[in-house]
């Protein structure tokens, strides 16, 4: 099937708000700004949901709270400062969070000192002035702690604590790798006395006596494989005097 990608974008407003079901549960309602063979995309008013048309069980058109921004904003003049104000408030009811900035922004231009639009902006009123949240906390000596706003104390504290238990954990881990260490060099020491001992169990030993010449006593075993190791005498033989008999 060839895709065929269309925009909804210069519609009547009315054919651009939908419902979308999706398979199994749940909706997204919004304004449709896109939509192909493999991909629907819908405007929600706060940004753009992309979903795959595979998941999409229907599509309903039918007026959203979009439909009715865009509305009472067409009404609406430049220098409207009460009917902007109004119109972000609604909007912010209605979730619609990118719009209500954007009617709050527009209340500023008119009447920049406004309080209702400054507080929805995340503006703060301090010493007089309209300052940022960011400035405000700065300016009262808090620093942000992994993404909170706190005194420095408080900040302090809270990487102290975050050290020492970095190094309780490090010296955790340690001491594991040290036992590990222990354990692996007691292995191989016991691994090398057995070798040494299997050395010296099979050194040739001279005989004399009965003319037999150079013997090798006890004769020599063959070497087992480990772990599972024969069974060996608790102590070696004691060597013959030379030249005797046993």
């Amino acid at each position: 099937m060839r895709k065929i990608p269309f925009l909804l974008l210069f519609m009547p407003s009315v054919l651009l708000a939908d419902e979308v079901y999706l398979k199994g549960a749940g909706t997204i309602s919004g304004r449709i700004v896109e939509q192909t063979e493999t991909t629907i995309t819908v405007d929600v008013g706060g940004g753009t949901v992309g979903v795959p048309m595979a998941r999409v069980e229907r599509i309903e058109k039918k007026r959203s709270p979009l439909d009715d921004y865009d509305e009472r904003a067409a009404k609406l003049g430049l220098q409207d400062a009460d009917g902007w104000r109004k119109l972000g408030r609604w909007a912010s009811q209605q979730g619609l969070s990118a719009q209500a900035r954007g009617a709050y922004e527009t209340v500023l231009t008119i009447a920049p000192n406004d309080e209702e639009a400054r507080i929805a902006l995340g503006f703060v009123l301090l010493d007089g002035r309209w300052v940022t949240e960011e400035e405000s906390y700065q300016a009262r000596g808090y620093v942000k702690y992994e993404g909170e706003w706190m005194t420095r104390n408080e900040a302090q504290a809270l990487e102290a604590n975050y050290q020492a238990s970095r190094n309780a954990e490090r010296s955790a881990i340690d001491a594991e790798v040290a036992a590990l260490q222990a354990q692996q060099q007691a292995e191989e020491a016991a691994e090398q006395a057995e070798d040494d001992q299997w050395t010296q169990y099979n050194d040739p030993l001279l005989w004399g006596g009965y003319g037999y010449g150079v013997t090798y006593w006890p004769s020599t075993p063959s070497r087992p494989n480990r772990p599972n190791a024969p069974n060996r005498p608790a102590t070696l033989p004691a060597r013959a005097p030379a030249g005797g008999r046993r």
